[in-house]
């Protein structure tokens, strides 16, 4: 019996067709009405060990008004804007308010709380709007510019809680950032699965803090001990790196300004300046860029300045301009550091910065595996991404630490090869000591034997020598005798060729020019010859140390005054003498102290201008008494200046002015027989002054100075 196939006929096949279509067309639309293709699905088995990840399920559309409302947005065609995210929301730099739209529902044994955990915490305003069920929405607003103990559920990021139905239902995000780059991380929670994971959490920023409390203190122990300051940076680094990965993560709002949220943008930027600064500078100490090349450190210093000025401006209002210009460079010195690092190990071959280029490294690349894990979800195995970032953390501070060790280990090698080298060096050198003693020895034997040739020989000159000194004395006391006889002589005839031409100058004939011409002559060259006279006894006098200083009180106004009266011709009319009152009597050899002075005034008056006047000041400082002699002549050469007190010297300037060389080098020799002193205190091409001290001593105190 042959069988026919059981097929419908052909009619009854285009029934079914028909049907099955039908059929089709009310299930999409049941599905296109009840449950959008958008939506996630939550069970009861969801939310409870790990977060369900709304990453893919995310549309967004840009407000740049920021004016928007949630009706605006939720309803057509408004709808049409929103386009589909894949991965985290990164908005950047961007001052446009953000909306996210997505859909949730659940399945009827799932429970109908939930919570909406919203990262990085680095958000101004965040507000969620979740169906009412009426056609309307509820309303949460978050966010670090509103106080932290106002959060519905307590945590360093931001949680929403949130009722979801059986039925989907759109919720919408608005998120808005005036300074930090906008970025979203969201995912789902069961109240008891959050409790569990938020233990965990807060277990792992506990652990970190704890071992960079550890680290900090171990090596401000060993900064002290080993007196390096390296410890003392890297201690440092340590409490800048926790500071900025708990700002980061949202702790400064929990723990520190949770009823000043106004200034937790403030604090985060500012954190992030100071760790810039300071890991700035570390990076350039600890691969030591300022030896290796200079550019490299000036540079890192130009960063680290830059930050120190970003750090000033994060505390005032400003902090919302400065940190796309923080990042770019904070990026900069980063990629910067990264090449040289890598030329000094490839290059130049400097392995000793292996384990600290590691250790910054290993950060770098955990850091990028959890934004991987961050972007991708389950497709890349690991924990969480804060866990990976704090994991990160804390492997960059322990093989960092260990890279700060090492180059205290590498230290105290070099130190105890440079010890080994030198006691080596020692024992050798004392070897060398020992055969050098004995051939010095045997040498110094015959020397000693030379030696007392010598002394005996030396004896029989220091004889010789003694009754040399005996001629010399003598002949000098001769000398002495001669040249006060042969003053003396000369003094009668002096006073009398200047009295007789002071006569013919008071006479008839005086009254011509030519005579009152050669009467000036006569009287100025017998000034001069006097005074040199003087000067050669004064300083005979000077050098002979066994004469005492005749002291007495002397009113030095009233010398000064008689000097000025005594200068002939028209000295005394050029000599303006001023006087500041009260002025103490000083005790002083009188004599000499006169000559001083003369050759001070008589020096002025020699190379000034003759029409000029010279100033005479005397002044009372403290218990000495100053006085200034001041010229209108050209000034001292600079090259002369440090020789014009010699004995005889006679500058090239004034080569064409008659004198000795002997007038100043005898005043100043004078004021410091007296324990005073002359000196040239100014000097241009308008004149000098030169200043006479001398100070109101016992005459046990007048001793000369050296």
């Amino acid at each position: 019996m042959h069988l026919q196939p059981a097929y419908p006929p052909p009619a009854t096949r285009s029934t079914l067709r028909r049907m099955l279509c039908r059929g089709l067309f009310a299930v999409v639309g049941w599905l296109a009405l009840g449950l959008p293709a958008h939506a996630v699905m939550l069970s009861a088995s969801d939310g409870l060990e790990r977060a369900v990840d709304l990453m893919g399920a995310l549309a967004l559309q840009n407000d740049p008004s920021g004016q928007w409302r949630v009706e605006d947005v939720s309803r057509e065609p408004q709808q049409h804007g929103f386009k589909p995210v894949e991965g985290p929301v990164e908005a950047g730099y961007t001052r446009d308010a953000v909306w996210l739209r997505f859909s949730l529902a659940r399945t009827p044994n799932a429970p109908s709380r939930w919570l909406l955990r919203l990262r990085p915490a680095r958000m101004n305003e965040a507000t969620l709007y979740a169906p009412d069920g009426r056609g309307g929405f509820v309303e949460t607003p978050l966010g670090d510019r509103r106080p932290f103990v106002d959060r519905p559920v307590p945590d360093h990021n931001f949680v929403f809680p949130i009722d979801v139905t059986t039925t989907a239902g759109d919720y919408f995000l608005r998120l808005h950032n005036d300074g930090p780059p906008l970025r979203a991380e969201l995912d789902l929670w069961q109240p008891a699965g959050f409790d569990r994971f938020q233990t965990q959490d807060y277990t792992a920023i506990g652990v970190l803090m704890g071992a960079a409390m550890l680290a900090i203190c171990m090596n401000l122990i060993f900064m002290v001990w080993l007196k390096d300051t390296l410890y003392g940076h890297y201690a440092l680094y340590v409490l800048c790196t926790i500071m900025l990965t708990t700002t980061r993560l949202g702790y400064l709002a929990e723990w520190v300004l949770d009823t000043r949220p106004e200034r937790v943008a403030q604090a985060v930027q500012a954190v992030n300046c100071f760790f810039n600064v300071v890991a700035t500078l570390f990076m350039a100490r600890i691969f030591s860029f300022r030896q290796h090349w200079r550019p490299a450190a000036r540079f890192f210093d130009a960063v680290a300045v830059f930050n120190g000025v970003a750090l000033g401006l994060a505390l005032t209002d400003f902090h919302t301009r400065i940190g796309v210009w923080v990042g770019i460079g904070s990026a900069a010195s980063t990629l910067f550091g990264a090449l040289f690092v890598c030329h000094l190990l490839l290059v130049r071959r400097q392995f000793q910065y292996l384990l600290p280029a590691s250790a910054f490294s290993i950060g770098t690349v955990i850091g990028i595996y959890s934004l991987l894990k961050l972007w991708l979800g389950d497709l890349v195995p690991g924990a969480p991404p804060e866990h990976l970032y704090m994991l990160g953390t804390l492997t960059h501070l322990t093989v960092l630490n260990v890279a700060v060790a090492d180059r205290t280990r590498r230290a105290e090698r070099d130190v105890r090869e440079h010890r080994e080298r030198a006691l080596s060096m020692h024992i050798e050198a004392e070897q060398v000591l020992e055969s050098t003693v004995e051939r010095r020895t045997a040498e110094l034997a015959g020397a000693n034997v030379a030696l007392r040739e010598e002394i005996a020989k030396r004896s029989r000159l220091e004889k010789r020598l003694l009754q040399s000194l005996d001629v010399t004395r003598r002949t000098a006391e001769q000398q002495h005798e001669f040249v006060s006889m042969v003053s003396h002589e000369f003094r009668t005839p002096l006073a009398v060729i200047d009295a007789a031409a002071q006569s013919l100058d008071l006479s008839k004939l005086g009254t011509e020019p030519a005579v009152k011409l050669r009467t000036g002559r006569i009287r100025r060259s017998v000034q001069r010859l006097s005074m040199l006279i003087e000067n050669i006894l004064v300083a005979d006098r000077l050098h002979l140390e066994q004469r005492a200083l005749r002291l007495e009180p002397v009113n030095m106004e009233a010398l000064a005054r008689g000097l000025c009266d005594s200068f002939n011709l028209h000295g005394s009319e050029r000599l303006q003498l001023t006087a500041g009152h009260p002025l103490a009597d000083v005790r002083v050899d009188r004599s000499l102290i006169e000559i001083a002075l003369q050759n001070l005034m008589h020096n002025a008056l020699k190379y000034s201008p003759s029409e000029s006047c010279v100033r005479v000041a005397l002044l009372q400082v403290g218990d000495a008494v100053q006085i200034d002699v001041a010229d209108q002549g050209s000034g001292v050469p600079d090259a002369d200046v440090a020789r014009i007190f010699e004995k005889y010297f006679r500058s090239d300037a004034v080569a064409t002015v008659a004198g000795s060389g002997l007038g100043l080098h005898l005043a100043r020799e004078i004021a410091r027989r007296h324990g005073g002193d002359v000196k040239l205190v100014d000097t241009s091409t308008e004149g000098s002054t030169f200043r006479l001290v001398l100070p109101n001593r016992g005459p046990e105190d007048a001793m000369p100075r050296g």
